[in-house]
């Protein structure tokens, strides 16, 4: 280890840090090429699959199933719509279906990032789970439960789903068929598969991530196209079918992300992507800094976010104890209780030092403390001795080897 520089970004946010004896365990190289070109050269050649203009002949319908994680979405959907354009005769009737919007804003930062022809020629659909019309019944699964889906999409002709594969608590690896499941299902199932999946696993032995490629199957997915993200941006794309996709980029996952210590640091620096999911990944990285942090230490994140708007952030605001919320959000889980249960989580553990540009107060209010600049930022990082460098920890599996 040395002295090193570190560069870190978040949105709108861009710090160079001078650490020293900086420990950065992932393997840092900018990628082979923009993401627009690499998903169209995914497209061009699909695992396991024809290029998706053959995929389809005219006047079939096709539905679009996304993960709003994605990073650079709106430049995905455009690769993809462009390969639909060249099928002839009247083309196909192309819909994006898309989960409820935890904001409440109907993905209005997606629409914008479209270019006016595309919004035209793609009908978009939001997700309503309590709208027993928009769904409808699709198979029983392995365990006996009645699966009900959007209805769009069970009865499309074919089912691109478009998402990212990275490393997830509840399914193991995220990424293909866990877009449709159960962000696309109506209340009731939605519960009772959770409820059967209290254990960890549901009658038959299935894990989330088994039930949900289950019904991946059972639909007939047969087209993905899937982001894996890099330190700097995204690694590459992989199209074509899911059960060729998936393990390859699992693999891929892993060889990037994975950052195992000998022992519990006392300090890990970090980032987040950020962008319209900000707060989803900032749960996430403290989620995975924690795991190597040691009890007491510091978590410093780099992070351009927003106000947060949703119950959760309101109750943890005007808590005077929040670890007395941890209970009642998993009880009674709102929009934003993932990431506000992960912040308090984190807070149990280490202290949380933000770089962002939100007001100090509201920081202070949510259990943090703020840096309001670089020369904050660095003050408080020269000391340091032997940080743990993670940028975008929200997609790293960090663990302490045994």
């Amino acid at each position: 280890m040395a002295d090193g520089s570190v560069q870190l970004s978040s949105g709108r946010i861009s710090v160079e840090l001078q650490v020293r004896q900086v420990q950065e365990p992932l393997k840092s190289s900018a990628p082979e090429a923009p993401l627009p070109e690499l998903c169209r050269r995914a497209l061009g050649q699909p695992l396991g699959f024809p290029e998706l203009s053959r995929c389809v002949i005219p006047g079939d319908q096709v539905a679009v199933v996304v993960d709003p994680e994605t990073p650079m979405l709106g430049e995905i959907l455009l690769a993809v719509h462009e390969q639909l354009q060249l099928v002839p005769d009247g083309g196909v009737s192309l819909s994006l279906v898309l989960p409820p919007d935890p904001e409440g804003q109907s993905w209005e930062w997606l629409k914008e990032s479209l270019p006016l022809h595309v919004q035209q020629q793609m009908k978009l659909v939001v997700h309503d789970p309590s709208d027993r019309t928009q769904v409808s019944y699709v198979a029983s699964s392995a365990a006996g439960e009645r699966i009900y889906l959007n209805r769009l999409v069970s009865e499309a002709d074919l089912i691109i789903t478009i998402g990212l594969i990275r490393a997830d608590k509840e399914l193991g690896f995220r990424g293909t068929a866990s877009c449709l499941f159960p962000s696309l299902s109506d209340k009731e199932t939605s519960t009772l598969v959770k409820a059967s999946l209290a254990g960890g696993k549901n009658a038959e032995g299935q894990s989330l991530r088994e039930l949900v490629d289950e019904i991946g199957w059972l639909l007939g997915t047969q087209f993905t196209v899937q982001v894996i993200p890099g330190p700097q941006g995204p690694a590459t794309v992989l199209a074509g079918l899911p059960e060729e996709v998936f393990p390859t980029g699992c693999e891929i996952v892993e060889t990037t992300w994975t950052v195992s210590v000998e022992e519990e640091v006392p300090s890990v620096i970090t980032s987040i992507p950020g962008g319209p999911c900000a707060w989803k990944q900032f749960g996430q990285a403290l989620q995975s800094a924690s795991e190597v942090v040691e009890q007491g230490g510091r978590i410093i994140v780099v992070a351009d976010i927003d106000v947060p708007e949703g119950p959760a952030a309101t109750l943890l605001r005007r808590s005077q104890d929040p670890e007395e919320l941890l209970k009642p959000l998993r009880r009674e889980p709102t929009q934003d209780s993932e990431e506000i249960s992960q912040l308090i989580e984190a807070s149990r553990k280490a202290r949380i030092y933000l770089r962002s540009e939100l007001p100090t107060e509201l920081i202070e209010e949510l259990g943090m403390f703020p840096l309001t600049n670089e020369e904050e930022l660095q003050r408080l990082v020269t000391p340091l001795e032997q940080p743990l460098v993670v940028p975008f920890a929200n997609y790293a599996i960090c663990s302490v080897r045994d």
